[in-house]
């Protein structure tokens, strides 16, 4: 009797510890949950912009003359002139380039990471403009050299929590290797799409122009965005 008391105490204990597991691992995932959404929760520009218009975002860059090529735009296939499916742009600096808040916001990640794995690492500064909208710089330098990425983190001149007006300089970019660029991308609700539509008119003939000072053929996005 002793013993089939034992086994069952034992088993009762078993089972505490995995419920205990579970309400950890709830209370875990709610908690990131709430962490990924808190800077929408807690998002308001008060009288700093007005969010709710469209059509406000400006290149990155400060000067055409900063932009050494032009290779990879938006698409949504591979019938493109780059050939390969692509939900973003690709601005390609000069050396140590001012970056510029395309539109106003707050910045809701500035971080580091290796990409896929290849020790190549990126850079990522996040802003929101409203409760839907995230503009995604990705500092793309194609290096594997840790100095390289110190030296990188040490040009970005904002850090998470930051507001920044449309036009500020947010970054300086490090041209480490051949290719280097900054992936840029517009997110709404978790989805990517043709920027066009964000861009201002000023701001869409600018960036029209000096892709066509490249390849006077190209859209911005595939299928075409005119």
């Amino acid at each position: 009797m002793g013993i089939v008391l034992s086994r069952r105490w034992l088993n009762m204990g078993k089972l505490k510890v995995i419920l205990i597991i579970v309400l950890i691992a709830g209370v875990s995932s709610g908690a990131t949950i709430l962490y990924l959404f808190w800077d929408r929760i807690t998002f308001n520009p008060g009288d700093r912009y007005l969010s709710n218009h469209l059509n406000y975002m400006d290149v990155i860059y400060e000067n055409r003359s900063d932009v050494y090529a032009f290779d990879v735009g938006y698409s949504d296939s591979n019938s493109c002139p780059w050939g390969f499916k692509h939900q973003g742009i690709h601005y390609y600096l000069k050396n140590n380039s001012r970056v510029n808040a395309a539109a106003p916001g707050r910045i809701i990640a500035s971080n580091w990471r290796e990409f896929d794995g290849e020790r190549r690492y990126k850079v990522g500064i996040n802003i929101r403009y409203n409760l839907t909208v995230v503009l995604n710089y990705s500092f793309e330098s194609w290096s594997h050299n840790e100095k390289d990425l110190e030296m990188q983190l040490q040009m970005i001149k904002v850090k998470k929590g930051d507001w920044v007006e449309q036009g500020q300089e947010i970054a300086r970019f490090l041209l480490a290797d051949e290719g280097a660029h900054i992936h840029f991308e517009v997110i709404e609700e978790g989805e990517r799409s043709c920027p066009k539509k964000y861009f201002s008119e000023e701001g869409y003939k600018e960036i029209m122009e000096m892709i066509h000072s490249f390849h006077p053929d190209w859209k911005l996005c595939y299928p075409g965005d005119d």
